[in-house]
C-alpha cells in the first residue's frame, strides 16, 4: 500500500439519525485516510452535499433498501462489483442491511480489512420472530468475514456473543461521541410550544421508538403542569398527530417536526425521555445529558452504560408506561431533583466525547497498518 489508506464506509440510509451522524463525524474527523461514503436508496440530499463540500466522495446504491430481502442478493453483487474496481484498503459497514450486504460484498471483492459497527441491536420483542431469526442467521455468517466488530457499548458485544455472532477477539467497544461544548453552552430555543417543565423526546418518528408508550404515560398523568415536545419527522407524523388529538392530549403534547437546533431545544427542556424498543448507544441521550437533563429511557443495549439509574436518570423495561409515568411525576414535581440529576448527567456525558470516539476508531484502523 502506498499513500493514505483508502476506506469505504457503507450505511443503509444516509438520513439525519445517530448512525449517520457518527459516520459523518468519523470521515470528517479522522486524519490520514481517504474516505468514500456509500449509502442505500434512502438519503437526505443535504447530507450528501455536506460530505461532498468536505471533498468526501459519495456513492449511492439504490438496491440497498431497509429490510427488503428481495433486493439483497443483487445489492451484494452491485457493491462487490464497485469494490473490485476501487481497490479499498478497508470496508467499514454500518447498520443491519448495509452491514450484511457490505461485508459479503467486501469478502467477494477480496477487500483485505473488513470492519462493522453495530449502531443498534436489530433483535427486538416488537419485531417479527421470523425476521429476527433471518437477521440473526445473516449476522452469524457475516461475522465470519469481519476483522473487527465495533459496538457502542460492552453489553451489546456480550449480547451478540451470546447469540453466537463472532468471537470475543473480534469485538471492540467505541462509544459514540458528540460535541460536548455545543450542548453544554447552548442558548435555550425561543418559541417552543407548551409550558415548562418541558419533557422532550427527540428522534425520527418511526416504529420501535416507543412513542405510544410516552403517550400512554402522559395520558395517565392527567392534568399536569408542563408540556411534552416530540421533536423529529418521519412516516409516523400524521398517525401520531391523529392519536394525540384522539386522546385529547393536544393541550399538553406537541409535535414540532424536524429541528436543526437540537442543542437549543434541549437547553429549553427539563427532562429527556426515550422509551425505545431497540437502540444501540443513542447519541441523543448523551446530548441530553451534556445539556444537563435527567433522562428516562429503556434498559436495552448500551443505554444502561449511559444512564446511571437513580443518579443521572432512570431506566425502565420496554413498553412499561406505568414506570415511565411514575418517574415523570417525580421530575415534574421536584425541580431540585431535576437539577441534581442533571448536574450528574453533565459530568457523566464527558466520557462520550468526539475526541474519545475518534481515538478509538484510530486504534481500530491503525492495527491494520503496523508502522
Amino acid at each position: 500500500m502506498t499513500g493514505r489508506p483508502r476506506v469505504f464506509h457503507l450505511i443503509t440510509r444516509l438520513l439525519k439519525g445517530g448512525a449517520e451522524a457518527k459516520t459523518v463525524v468519523t470521515v470528517r474527523g479522522l486524519d490520514g485516510y481517504e474516505f468514500t461514503v456509500g449509502y442505500g436508496a434512502e438519503y437526505d440530499p443535504e447530507q450528501v452535499e455536506h460530505l461532498e463540500r468536505a471533498s468526501i466522495e459519495t456513492k449511492r446504491f439504490p438496491l440497498i433498501r431497509h429490510y427488503n430481502p428481495v433486493t439483497t442478493f443483487p445489492a451484494v453483487a452491485s457493491v462487490a462489483w464497485y469494490l473490485r474496481r476501487k481497490d479499498f484498503d478497508i470496508v467499514h459497514t454500518h447498520s443491519t442491511e448495509a452491514g450484511i450486504i457490505g461485508r459479503f460484498a467486501a469478502a467477494l471483492a477480496g477487500v483485505p480489512n473488513i470492519v462493522h459497527t453495530v449502531h443498534g441491536v436489530p433483535f427486538a420483542d416488537d419485531r417479527n420472530d421470523l425476521l429476527n431469526r433471518f437477521v440473526l442467521g445473516c449476522e452469524r455468517q457475516a461475522a465470519r468475514y469481519t476483522d473487527r466488530i465495533i459496538t457502542n457499548a460492552d453489553v451489546i458485544a456480550d449480547d451478540y456473543l451470546e447469540r453466537g455472532i463472532g468471537t470475543a477477539e473480534q469485538y471492540t467497544t467505541v462509544y459514540s461521541g458528540i460535541d460536548i461544548d455545543a450542548f453544554e453552552n447552548a442558548e435555550p430555543a425561543e418559541g417552543l410550544p407548551g409550558e415548562r417543565p418541558r419533557i422532550v423526546m427527540v428522534g425520527r418518528l418511526v416504529d420501535g421508538k416507543g412513542h405510544e408508550v410516552l403517550l400512554d404515560a402522559v395520558e395517565s398523568l392527567g392534568n399536569f403542569d408542563g408540556s411534552v415536545c416530540i421533536v423529529g419527522d418521519g412516516p409516523l407524523y400524521d398517525s401520531l398527530d391523529a392519536e394525540i388529538q384522539g386522546r385529547g392530549l393536544s393541550e399538553n403534547v406537541y409535535l414540532t417536526g424536524f429541528r436543526e437546533d437540537v442543542p437549543r431545544v434541549l437547553a429549553a427542556s427539563d427532562v429527556m425521555v426515550l422509551p425505545s424498543y431497540r437502540e444501540g448507544t443513542p447519541r441523543v441521550i448523551t446530548e441530553a445529558m451534556a445539556s444537563g437533563l435527567p433522562v428516562i429511557a429503556t434498559n436495552i443495549a448500551g443505554i444502561p452504560e449511559q444512564v446511571e439509574h437513580g443518579e443521572t436518570g432512570f431506566v425502565i423495561p420496554t413498553g412499561n408506561a406505568i414506570q415511565l409515568e411514575n418517574y415523570l411525576s417525580e421530575f415534574i414535581d421536584s425541580p431540585a431533583k431535576r437539577t441534581r440529576f442533571g448536574r450528574q448527567a453533565q459530568i457523566r456525558a464527558k466520557r462520550f466525547s468526539i475526541e474519545s470516539m475518534l481515538d478509538g476508531l484510530e486504534d481500530v484502523y491503525g492495527a491494520f497498518f503496523p508502522r
